[in-house]
């Protein structure tokens, strides 16, 4: 049986979500490049430590791997609804301040299961 949730760990628990919406809303949607950590540490008013502390307690994982997924699977979606004839692979990326296509590819590929071409190959039928 687990132990009881005490009103401390209810309130810090609270707080690490309410500083996770910041974060969250402080996150440039869409293309250009994510901020790193301390930036994002500067913006929001909190240490480094506090903010691994809310997103390990929140979402199971550090703050850079988060960015590093959310980043990925922002590109994925852009591949999937961008025009194979009038992009590629290595612009949509760099959109995403991707400067190692050969690096991105090997991540994108252990993520997803295929390359980013596939993506974009298979996105939107003109129509």
């Amino acid at each position: 049986m687990p132990p009881p949730i005490t009103p401390r760990k209810r309130a810090r628990q609270a707080a690490y979500e309410c500083l996770l919406k910041q974060v969250l809303e402080a996150l440039p949607f869409g293309c250009g490049r994510t901020p790193r950590l301390a930036e994002l540490c500067r913006a929001i008013g909190v240490s480094e430590r506090t903010l691994r502390s809310a997103f390990v307690a929140t979402l199971g994982m550090p703050p850079a791997r988060y960015l590093r997924l959310r980043r990925m699977h922002l590109l994925r979606a852009a591949l999937a609804v961008a025009d194979q004839h009038q992009a590629s692979v290595t612009e949509i990326a760099r959109r995403f301040g991707y400067t190692d296509c050969g690096r991105m590819a090997a991540d994108y590929h252990a993520l997803f299961g295929e390359y980013p071409n596939a993506t974009l190959l298979r996105g939107v039928s003109p129509g």
